[in-house]
């Protein structure tokens, strides 16, 4: 799907390659939710059915959750034999527990966020920051006197337009509202690491990277429970209706103001995980290869017998 906007060449030539061709597979967000994503672009839109169609060509799909191993099966009609679920994975060298007291002293702006309640991200419309603002708006007196609602990730103007307005017609404090932009990976581990809550409401992720990245760094992380949001998390306790303001309001409360749910939170996340890596990512990718040869080759010899029987 890339080449629309930047230099990238993603064409092949059948006639050319007698191998299996296989992509890694992320997500169908586009063709899901297409008034937002398409039909208001018709060029992009046109330019990505096609690459629909050619996505419809390969001899196999690594899908990196199993929400999309399904989307590929249910919306893009292919058979199961044919998408393989090889999930996805964080660097946990890079984003661990360990906290570098020597960044920390570099940079004191980090405690002086403290305490904050962290989102990490865009601020396209499936992130769904309005609900997030919305609950935060909601969060009894004493709590929003206390905590930060701390964004990091690079936003557009428009985006950042468009959260002020949510600030002011929701009636937030904007002092209690950061925006940091782009951050370092160490800067981003860091605000893992020191914030008091990790919150991830979006409505619509292929994987769902920066959770897994959150809990890593022993963030109490909690989220939707929609698409693979809910195989990072897992746990039903640590998620929320994204839909629901009021279920994400109570939940943020919860995990600020009950020791015992914060522990718990930090507990699942360590459970969790265990359950990724790239090793395990590689093995899965590597089976996948071999079992999408097998059929090929399979395919190609009822060929070579069909063009025999021909002539």
């Amino acid at each position: 799907f890339e080449g629309f906007i930047d230099n990238c060449l993603t064409e092949f030539d059948r006639d050319l390659i007698n191998i299996p061709i296989l992509a890694i597979f992320y997500d169908l967000i586009p063709l899901l939710n297409p008034k937002l994503y398409l039909e208001p672009n018709q060029s992009f839109s046109l330019f990505y059915a096609e690459k629909i169609d050619n996505l419809k060509s390969l001899d196999g799909l690594l899908a990196i959750s199993s929400s999309s191993y399904q989307e590929a099966i249910k919306y893009l009609g292919f058979n199961r034999t044919k998408v393989h679920n090889i999930s996805s994975a964080c660097d946990f060298s890079i984003f661990t527990e360990d906290i570098d007291e020597d960044f920390l002293s570099k940079n004191p702006q980090i405690n002086d966020l403290k305490p904050f309640i962290l989102y990490t991200g865009a601020n396209d419309p499936r992130k769904n920051l309005k609900r997030l603002f919305q609950a935060y708006s909601q969060l009894p007196f004493d709590i929003l006197l206390d905590y930060k609602l701390v964004l990091a990730g690079k936003l557009l103007e428009q985006e950042l337009s468009q959260i002020n307005q949510w600030i002011e017609i929701f009636n937030i404090d904007r002092e209690k509202v950061i925006f940091l932009g782009y951050v370092t990976d160490q800067m981003l581990v860091n605000l893992y690491q020191q914030c008091s809550l990790f919150v991830f409401p979006s409505l619509h992720e292929g994987f769902g990277l920066p959770v897994l990245e959150a809990m890593s760094c022993g963030a109490p992380s909690i989220g939707s429970n929609c698409t693979s949001i809910k195989e990072v998390i897992s746990s039903k306790d640590a998620m929320f209706d994204p839909n629901n303001v009021n279920d994400i309001r109570d939940l943020i409360q919860k995990a600020l103001t009950d020791l015992d749910y914060k522990e718990f939170l930090r507990s699942n996340g360590k459970v969790q995980i265990k359950r990724f890596s790239w090793s395990h990512t590689s093995r899965l990718a590597i089976k996948a290869c071999k079992e999408c040869e097998v059929v090929f080759n399979a395919q190609q010899n009822m060929y070579d017998i069909e063009s025999m029987n021909d002539n």
